[in-house]
C-alpha cells in the first residue's frame, strides 16, 4: 500500500471504532479501561493518527462488542483509494 492508502486505511478503522463507541454510548475512557489501553491511544486510533496493533484491535472489538471484520475495511481499492489525491502544479 502507498502511504496515502495506509493513512486512509487507518482513518477508516478509526471512524468505525468511534462510530461503534458512540452507538454504544461509551466514552473513550470506558473503552480504554475495558481494552486495557490508555485513553489517549483511543483518541489517536479514532483520529487515524496511530495504527492499531492487532492485539489491541481485538481487545477494542471485545470492548465494543463487535467483530474485527466489521471494523477493518475490505482491502479493495474502491474502499480506501488507489491513488493519492492530485497535487496542484
Amino acid at each position: 500500500m502507498t502511504p496515502y492508502q495506509t493513512r486512509t486505511f487507518r482513518t477508516l478503522i478509526g471512524q468505525r471504532l468511534r462510530e461503534r463507541r458512540l452507538a454504544l454510548g461509551m466514552t473513550q475512557e470506558e473503552v480504554a479501561w475495558e481494552a486495557g489501553v490508555a485513553q489517549g491511544s483511543i483518541s489517536y486510533y479514532e483520529q487515524g493518527k496511530n495504527e492499531v496493533p492487532l492485539a489491541v484491535l481485538i481487545a477494542l472489538c471485545r470492548a465494543l462488542q463487535i467483530a474485527p471484520v466489521q471494523i477493518v475495511p475490505a482491502l479493495e481499492p474502491s474502499e480506501f483509494g488507489t491513488d493519492q489525491p492530485s497535487k496542484a502544479s
